[in-house]
């Protein structure tokens, strides 16, 4: 009867997203699980000088989060123990061992209180059930080399990693020495980031400047009215160099006030007139029409004003 009972199913989390005490996190899509899927094995404590305890089943991502099974090796006295303290309540946690294979270091991944990088491409080669566990994400982290994660700190490193938080590895005049110079770069780069962002502010307020120039020159010699400086101003800061050499391909517009100044063709019947003489001979709003902007000049150099329409 003992061996037809169904077993009560344990489901884990492995790992999820959230920022881990050492200011990391691990993308769970990120996550190649092809090789343990062949090979679930779980370990205790990461040990895999001895063999493994169970295996992990129905291994699937649900919500961010890397979620399997635990199948526990009945056969196994550690294995035994293990799951009676798992199924009283005393170990409730696992760890992942992975290799980290690409860690994006960029900000735009980052969550509020994670201080380094994201590890955004990471095999996963097995995990252990631990008294301290995955949930808190407590992890190494390293391109290229074996980290294991686990809540109370890395329990164990392979390969050329090793965790310079560890104390078995260094003092705590050591350990704090090094925060120190983490805060530090940490300091000088946001330091470097807040001036590199001032000076992008610049450069865009001195284009922006010469924009106007430019156009404010086209408007005065008559390649551009009022009315284009708009678009023109658009496709100054979509396509500069296109721009300015669309803008320097046109060609001056002459004015019936320059026209009349030099006493050219197309003055006309305007041409060497002052205001009052326009004015008698009936002819300013002619003049008006034809070139408002002769108009404009000539009265402001009647009257010392700006013409205001009424």
């Amino acid at each position: 009867m003992e061996k037809n009972r169904k077993e009560k199913v344990r489901s884990f989390v492995l790992s999820d997203e959230s920022v881990n005490c050492y200011g990391f996190r691990v993308l769970t899509n990120g996550g190649d699980l092809e090789q343990f899927r062949k090979n679930p094995v779980m370990l205790y404590g990461h040990d895999s000088d001895r063999l493994p305890i169970g295996r992990w089943e129905n291994i699937r991502v649900e919500e961010g989060r890397l979620i399997a099974d635990a199948v526990f090796d009945h056969g196994d006295t550690l294995a035994v123990e293990v799951q009676r303290k798992v199924d009283a309540g005393i170990v409730k946690c696992c760890s992942i061992g992975f290799d980290v294979l690409e860690v994006d270091e960029s900000d735009v991944l980052k969550l509020p209180g994670q201080r380094c990088g994201t590890v955004t491409r990471w095999q996963l080669l097995e995990c252990s059930i631990c008294a301290i566990g995955a949930n808190y994400n407590a992890m190494t982290l390293s391109a290229g080399a074996r980290v294991t994660l686990s809540a109370g700190g890395v329990h164990r490193t392979e390969g050329n990693l090793t965790n310079p938080l560890n104390k078995s590895d260094m003092t705590e005049q050591e350990q704090n020495a090094l925060r120190e110079e983490c805060d530090r770069l940490r300091a000088a780069n946001e330091e470097l980031t807040a001036t590199v962002a001032a000076l992008r502010g610049e450069l865009q307020q001195q284009r922006a400047r010469a924009h106007e120039r430019v156009l404010s020159a086209a408007v005065k010699d008559g390649r551009l009215t009022e009315a284009d400086r708009p678009a023109w101003l658009a496709m100054l800061k979509a396509d500069e160099p296109n721009a300015l050499a669309a803008l320097n391909a046109l060609s001056p517009r002459g004015s019936l006030s320059a026209a009349m100044k030099q006493g050219g063709a197309g003055a006309g019947q305007y041409a060497g007139k002052s205001w009052t003489e326009l004015d008698r001979a009936g002819l300013l709003a002619g003049y008006k029409a034809a070139d408002p902007e002769g108009f404009k000049a000539l009265y402001r150099e009647t009257f010392g004003v700006e013409y205001r329409a009424d």
